[in-house]
Formats: C-alpha cells, structure tokens, sequence
C-alpha cells in the first residue's frame, strides 16, 4: 500500500500525506506487517518484525508494540523460508499465523520487498522508483489473508493460475513485473531464448542481458510503459553463449493493487526474419551475378547527388568544386561472345568485368550494373576535362587484357560515353538517359572509345525522344494523314495526258509545332519505337475507308472511273506479328471492301528478314483475293527465287534505276542510258515472262516517260504526273475524269526533322 501510493505520487510525498497512509496502514482491516534483516556482506541473520497494524496484533492476540523486533518466524512460520522474501520480486507463499495461546492458523501472505533506485538507469530512473533511505537493510511489507477471507484467497489463486497457464508453457516468451523494472516471473519460453535459468532473470537480471548501447532506450522504454502507456521496441539481446538476438518486445502497463505500477510484456524473436528481410533488400538493390549495385541503387545514389530543386534528386546541391562523372561503359559485340560460346561464358566475362570495373575506380565511387552488358560508374572529384579523359582512359586500358573462359582468350571492347553533373542536371533517369546518348554516340564513331555528352548531342537526342512520345500520340488520336500517289497508265506522245489505274497510301505526319515531318524520319523513329504495326494499321485502315467513300460518292455522282485498288505498305514487323492476316481480312471487311481491292507492297529486305513466315502470310491472303508487289525490287537481297517461291503479282522497278534513264542514241548509235536502261529493260521483260505487272517508280521527267514507254512499261507513278495528294485532292482528280497532264515537279519537299 505504501508502495503504492508512492509510486503514484512521486519521490516528494507531503509528511502530512505520509501520516496519512501510515494511518491506512495501520487501521487497515487486512493484517500488515513490516519486516528487514541486513543485507550482505553482513553475517546472515533471520528477517524481524520492524512494525505491525493492529489488525494483525488482533489476529495474534498480543501488543502491537511486543511485536516489534521478534524474528519474524515465531509469529509467521515459514515467512523466514528459502525464497519466501525475494529482493527481486515480489513472493506469496502460505504460511502459519502462531497466536499467543499457540493456535496456527493457516494464511496465505503477499510479500513485496520495499523498492530502491535501479542501477544502471540513470535519469530514467526517477520514473522508476522511490529511494529509501533504510540504513543497510532491505526491507518487506508482508499482507495476510486469513483463511476466513476466501474470496480473496480465490483472487490470489486465480491470479497465479492464470500466469501458470497462460504464460509458463507459452511458447511466446512473456516476463510480468509488479512492480518497477524489476521482473517478478518470466516464463520458460523467456528463459530458453537467453539460455539461463529464469530466477537468474528475475529482479534486474534481465537487463544485464540488454546490449549496452541498447539500455538507455530499454530503460526509456520501461518509463514509459510504467506512465500507462503500450510501447513496442526492437532491441538486441546477448545470449549466455554471446550470440545476439534481434527481438521485438511488446509491453502492456500493468497495476496490481497493493504492488503499483507494473508491466507484462512478450518478446519476439525476429532474428530470422530480419535476416531474410535484409537479403531481400539487399536482392532488391543488387545484381545478382556479379554483386554490384543494380539500376535501383544506381538511381538512389544519383538521386542523393542532384539538386533537390530537381525532379527525382533529393540531395543537396552539388558544390562547383566537386564535380561528379557518371560514365557508362557498353561492352562491344557482347552477343557474339553470348550467342557463340554461351550464356555462362557470358556471365563468366561480366564478372570478370565487373571486377576489373570496381579495381579501376577509387574508394568512395559506385559501380553499378543496371542490366545487359551496362556498367555505370560514378566517380567523384573530377576537377576538368583532363581528369575526365583519365578516367575513361583508365576504365578502356582496364579491359585491354584478355578475358578467359573456357580455356579462351577473349578480347572485350566496350564504348564509354560521360556526363558531368557539374551544371545543372535533371532527375537520375535522365542523367542515365543522357548518359546512354554519350555511349551511343562513341558507339557510333566505331567503338572501343569515350565521348562526353555535349548540349548539341543532348539536344539531338531528346528532340528524338520528342518524337517518340508525339508520334505515339498522334497515332492514338489518329493524327497521322494518309496521302495517296497515282499509279497511272502512262502519256506518250499522241496522248500526253496519263490515265489513273490505282492508288498507293502514303503516311504522312504533320506536326503541330514542327510542321511537317520527312517520311523517312518518322518512319525510322516508329521503327526504334516499335510503333510500326499500330502504322501499318492505321494506314490500312484510312485507306481502305477512302477508297470505299470514293466509290460509294463516284456511284453517287455518276463518275465512271475510281481507283481498280489500294496499295499499302507492310513491314516485316507487321508481317511476322501473330494474327496479322486476320487483322488484314478485318479492316478489309469493316470498309465493306474486298481482299482483291487491297495490294500488299513489300520490300525486298523485309522478305530477306523471314522469308519462310513471309510466304506463309502472303499466300494465305493472297489466296483470298489479296494482291502482293515487291516493293523496290532490285535494291535488297535480290533473289530471282523470290519470283518462283512467293505468292507476287506486281513489281515495282526502283527510283534508283528509273533516275538513270535516257533517252535517244550515243554516237555509235546505241541506246543511251547505260546499265540503268539495261537493269529496267531485264526487269520489264522478266516480269513480261513470269506474267507479272511491272510499276516504275521515281519517274520525274519526260525522258524517263518515253523511255519507260518504249521498254513497255504499262503503269509508272512519280513527280511528273502526280505527287502524293490528300483525299480530296484525289477525289478532285476523279472528278476531272482520272486523267494527270505531265508536269514538271517544283513543289518543296516536306520538312525534314533529323531523327
């Protein structure tokens, strides 16, 4: 009760409040007794009676004051037993109340040793206890309850029941205390985990259990949990056999009347799971072949380098005096040596690599891998460019000895490309991003070299990505025109005017802000994006539409003469993707059209990619009506088995050949025009003995015209008739009755944006 109520006041207790609990005390209905003996070294002396209510002078029929200084275990037997007062903790035990006539009777007695400053706290401690200045003896205060009191004598059963059953043979290590951070029982599961026996951890024991710079927050923590409230905290504990522990303990406050202020808690074993947890994070951020850090790492590390005013850095400003080189190293030809000797001799020179990489940086640099053959390195206190072009010599003279594998020397060259972090950079992917550029760029100049990345490179290359990212979006908001290029019969010299038989789809891309793109650009941006398929669809799509609107407005007009078909362009890409016939018959059919109203063009280069899927395609929907050209005949891997193997109706002879050809005689009366006159005039008759149509392309002038004529080529498209035209520009034409007069070309091409 003194305890208690001390506790819940702190160490200042009024005198008048002191006089007010020993009055408590001492006209309190349950007996109270106080008892001391000496504490150690002194000689070992039996525990005495220093004071008694008189309530329990009552119980036993004698003064209080005759009670005073009595061994204790004359008036209680069994009080003065082994293990019934415990400094630690506090004890019940049963025991016998002697009365002066020399009646026992039986009663259970609650004991709790009066409390000192713990050691080892420091501050903390003034939460945890109240000293007590009592000479050099330790001192009880021992409550009985009488036989005749059951109810409370059930409560006390009860309350040990519950702690026997619910936590001594619980496998979750659990320890209670009363009272303070002295523990009054631990479990076995407690015990077990540190490897000592559990009285050894009772009282403070535990704590020395404790790392030492892990006490200051334990003992916080303990304050805490005495102030009533639940803490949960990780620490780490020493075992007898020095192994440390990671554990997770849960407290709950606890208070017990007559004890004050007291915990229960569990402790979890989390060393394991810690464990697994850091080799996941470090999994996480690691490359798992040869241990350096991975894209993720390279990206934080960035991060905590660039201004934090950047999107993605998150570190201070980087000082002008400590510039930061970011240099990529791609290895050259890498897949040669993958594809012929294997992916383990591959892994085998990446390590190889990744050793030599980090040998060649100093202490304090990163060396990642982000994927590939890619290796990153960030190297700090790069004052000028000298100190930059050192770096990167160092990093190419570190891969000029042979790699070993398999009882071969391999010789690895890598491109380096660098990037100063010195200005003023963006996020860490876009330093990677630029970073890349610079790589490709010595990549480009042949390889087994460094380049640092200038605004003028920089400036190209994102421009590039612009284009990436605008493309695709006008793709998806259907942006991208169809123009359309007359195939026509072509004027002679009776009847100049040409006669137009068909029609090729032709994409087109109008920027918003840039104008007018080169074909050949966005085309080879498409190709890099793998944006190819969503154009070939899209053209198809729009022309299959027009052509079916222009028929359905010449019917309605009474036109008598429309385009026979389309012509679109297919990549190898399209051609080779899964589904691609069936998308062809779809689009066909949704512009209410039939496969005989569409022609397949395709290269040469495209065939050579795949020429057994090719074949399959083509013949598929050319067996359903589909008509098939090969486009720029002459110009790729050029195979007269093309003609025999593939399902083709047209030829189209290409511009190169057209550009070349001249009419008239030279002076020994021969044909002018040379090989290129030769080359078409080979093309028109073998396509005139294989049954097919032969279209030339490119044709500018008159003279390529006649001769054109002459050789007896039916169908030609170029500038001289017409230049690719928007729909209603054609649907014009079919109005002036299909007929194109010859002109000579002097529109401007298209604006071309590099790539």
């Amino acid at each position: 009760m003194f305890d208690e109520a001390w506790r819940s006041q702190g160490e200042d207790v009024a005198p008048g409040v002191a006089a007010a609990l020993l009055h408590l005390a001492a006209a309190g209905e349950q007996p109270v007794l106080v008892v001391s003996r000496p504490r150690p070294p002194e000689a070992p002396e039996r525990p005495r009676v220093r004071w008694a209510n008189a309530t329990l002078a009552a119980l036993l029929g004698v003064a209080t004051a005759d009670l005073v200084d009595l061994a204790v275990g004359r008036v209680l037997r069994g009080a003065d037993a082994p293990g019934a007062l415990v400094r630690e903790r506090c004890t019940r035990f049963t025991a016998e109340a002697v009365t002066a006539s020399g009646e026992v009777r039986a009663a259970e007695v609650a004991a709790w040793p009066v409390p000192e400053r713990v050691s080892g706290f420091g501050a903390v401690s003034e939460r945890l206890c109240v000293d007590v200045a009592l000479a050099a003896e330790d001192h009880w205060v021992l409550q009985l309850v009488s036989p005749d009191d059951e109810r409370s004598r059930a409560v006390l059963r009860a309350a040990e029941e519950r702690f026997a059953t619910l936590a001594q043979d619980s496998p979750a290590p659990t320890l209670v205390s009363d009272v303070g951070a002295r523990l009054s029982r631990v479990n076995d599961a407690f015990a077990a985990l540190l490897g000592v026996p559990a009285q050894e951890l009772c009282g403070t024991g535990w704590l020395a259990h404790v790392l030492d710079d892990e006490r200051g927050r334990v003992a916080q923590a303990v304050a805490d949990v005495l102030a009533g409230e639940r803490v949960t905290f990780d620490t780490r504990l020493r075992t007898a056999v020095g192994q440390v522990r990671w554990v997770t303990v849960r407290l709950a406050p606890s208070r017990t009347p007559g004890y004050g202020a007291g915990f229960v808690g569990t402790v979890e074993d989390v060393t394991d799971r810690r464990a697994r947890e850091n080799r996941l994070a470090y999994q996480a951020q690691h490359d798992l072949l040869t241990g350096l850090p991975n894209r993720l790492a390279l990206l934080e590390h960035l991060g905590e380098l660039l201004p934090a005013a950047c999107p993605g850095g998150g570190g201070p400003a980087l000082p002008p005096s400590a510039p930061v080189g970011v240099f990529m190293v791609d290895l050259d030809d890498f897949k040669t040596v993958n594809d012929g000797l294997g992916p383990e001799a591959g892994d085998a020179v990446l390590v190889e690599v990744a050793r030599r990489m980090v040998r060649t940086v100093r202490t304090g640099d990163l060396v990642s891998r982000p994927g590939g053959d890619e290796f990153v390195l960030v190297c700090h206190d790069l004052p000028d460019e000298a100190a930059v072009a050192a770096t990167a010599r160092r990093v190419l003279d570190a891969l000029v000895a042979p790699v070993e594998v398999n009882g071969l020397r391999l010789r690895v060259g890598a491109s380096v490309g660098v990037v100063l972090l010195a200005g003023e950079p963006g996020g860490a992917e876009e330093v990677v991003r630029d970073v890349g550029i610079a790589t490709h760029e010595a990549k480009a100049a042949g390889g087994g070299r460094w380049a640092l990345l200038d605004e003028e490179v920089r400036r190209r290359a994102r421009r590039s990505l612009r284009l990436v990212a605008d493309l695709r979006e006008a793709l998806a908001r259907g942006a991208i025109e169809v123009h359309y290029q007359p195939v026509v019969r072509p004027g002679t010299a009776t009847r100049p005017a040409a006669q137009l038989l068909s029609v090729e789809a032709l994409a087109r891309w109008r920027h918003p802000e840039l104008g007018p793109i080169d074909p050949a650009t966005f085309i080879e941006v498409a190709e890099r994006a793998n944006l190819v398929p969503l154009l070939d669809a899209h053209v198809l799509a729009v022309a299959c539409r027009d052509l079916a609107a222009w028929r359905a407005e010449a019917t309605a007009v009474g036109l008598p003469h429309v385009p026979r078909r389309v012509a679109v362009n297919v990549s190898a890409v399209s051609l080779s993707a899964e589904g691609f016939a069936d998308g062809v018959r779809r689009t066909v059919a949704a512009a209410g059209l039939q496969l005989d109203d569409v022609c397949l063009e395709v290269t040469e280069t495209a065939l050579a990619s795949d020429l057994r899927a090719c074949r399959a395609v083509l013949e598929e929907l050319r067996s359903d009506g589909a008509r098939v050209a090969i486009d720029d005949f002459g110009t790729g891997y050029s195979s007269l088995a093309y003609l025999v193997d593939l399902p083709v109706d047209h030829l189209k002879v290409d511009r190169s050949f057209v550009r070349g050809l001249r009419g008239g005689h030279d002076a020994a009366g021969g044909a002018r025009g040379g090989p290129a006159r030769a080359v078409a005039a080979a093309v028109v008759s073998l396509a005139r003995t294989l049954g097919l149509d032969v279209v030339a392309e490119g044709v500018e002038t008159h003279e390529q015209n006649a001769v054109l004529v002459e050789l007896g080529c039916e169908a030609v498209q170029g500038y001289l008739y017409a230049r690719p035209m928007a729909r209603e520009e054609l649907w014009q034409v079919l109005l002036d009755g299909g007929t194109l007069a010859p002109q000579q070309p002097a529109l401007p091409a298209p604006r071309q944006v590099p790539a």
